[in-house]
């Protein structure tokens, strides 16, 4: 019987030594990342501001003074305000007329706006500016405000929208093309307020509008 049992275990023993060997872990496969390119997002072109700067012209203007000079204390008064010599020679007439300073008031005042120790170029281009406003004044209305600015009516897509003088003369080309203002509808517009507004800042903000509108802005 102990033959028996000793056959028995040597059997198993060798049975488990032969078909029993530990299976090998396999490796780890390593996968490398696909490279992709990043994706570049173009942000919208932002049309630039319109500045109020367009319509002044003191970069037009020669320095005025040799040395160390300074304005005299001398002014023109409209509406309540005064505009002291320096304000007017940095500001162009139509900055004049809107704020409503009148020939006579700087007619009394040329001598003594003149009689500066300006250069010859700054007394020059001083000169010009006054009688261009003299001519501005003799052409346009004594008080161009009274006319009343029209508005632009627009139909799209079955309907009609009204855009008014204080819109137009505050909205770049993108919002103009946006509300589907066509091009020729504003340089109508234009020609129809010159008369009246040509001299304003609101015109001239339109104009550079409907340049924009034609030949691009970018």
């Amino acid at each position: 019987m102990k033959k028996i049992l000793i056959l028995i275990t040597l059997a198993a023993l060798i049975f488990c030594a032969c078909g029993f060997e530990a299976e090998e872990e396999p490796e780890p496969v390593v996968t490398e990342p696909v490279a992709t390119e990043p994706v570049v997002v173009e942000p919208e072109p932002v049309e630039p501001p319109i500045e109020i700067s367009e319509f002044c012209d003191p970069e037009d203007m020669p320095a005025p003074f040799d040395g160390d000079g300074a304005f005299a204390d001398i002014s023109v008064s409209a509406d309540g305000e005064d505009y002291g010599a320096e304000w007017l020679y940095y500001h162009n007439i139509y900055d004049w007329r809107q704020a409503g300073i009148s020939y006579d008031s700087i007619n009394d005042a040329t001598e003594a706006l003149l009689g500066q120790p300006f250069t010859a170029d700054a007394l020059a281009a001083f000169k010009s500016k006054i009688s261009d406003f003299t001519m501005l004044i003799m052409l346009t209305p004594v008080d161009g405000s009274s006319v009343t600015p029209p508005a632009i009516t627009v139909e799209y897509d079955g309907e009609q929208n009204e855009y008014s003088y204080d819109w137009l003369s505050s909205h770049n080309s993108t919002e103009y093309e946006a509300a589907h203002i066509p091009a020729e509808t504003v340089k109508e517009y234009l020609d129809a307020i010159s008369a009246d507004f040509w001299y304003t800042k609101e015109y001239r903000w339109i104009e550079v509008v409907y340049d924009r509108m034609v030949n691009g802005w970018e």
